[in-house]
């Protein structure tokens, strides 16, 4: 576990946003902190391309170069979890790897936008561990998750991402 408190995710979580310059050290200080508080051994962010609508993993925790490949190529099947958080806006909490080794539990947050009055998913959090993720952890989850979302749309729109 961590020497921070959960909350401290957020008050990080909101400072960096206010501050981004550069999306992904952003991205892997959100993706850190929220793997020391629920233990996850491994976890990526991914956004979706505004061009092809293709997921990307654009920062992750304890992934080595031949993981995030095989990760990144997986997402790319509709049925994967990652891809159908993307496609549906459902969150799912310890869910079981449709794929065997790794962590037993996977948590998928998708990550949301209101644009015109409607939401948009702009991509996943997704994370990878072996104990349920604490029910009183939830909230900071989704609100880390939203930090992310406008962090991802702000570096969209100024170029960074």
């Amino acid at each position: 576990m961590s020497e921070f408190s959960v909350n401290d995710i957020l008050v990080r979580g909101a400072r960096g946003l206010a501050r981004l310059v550069d999306l992904r050290p952003f991205l892997d200080s959100i993706l850190s902190d929220l793997g020391a508080s629920t233990g996850a051994g491994s976890g990526a962010i991914f956004a979706g391309d505004s061009a092809d609508g293709e997921l990307r993993i654009v920062a992750s925790l304890d992934l080595g170069t031949d993981a995030e490949a095989g990760l990144s190529a997986a997402v790319r099947n509709p049925a994967h979890a990652v891809a159908r958080t993307f496609a549906t806006g459902e969150t799912g909490y310890d869910v079981l790897p449709g794929a065997p080794g790794g962590p037993a539990l996977r948590t998928h947050v998708p990550l949301i936008v209101a644009s015109d009055g409607m939401d948009r998913i702009v991509g996943v959090l997704a994370l990878a561990h072996d104990r349920p993720i604490d029910a009183g952890l939830r909230p900071i989850m989704l609100a880390a998750a939203d930090l992310v979302a406008v962090a991802i749309t702000a570096a969209d729109r100024g170029g960074r991402a």
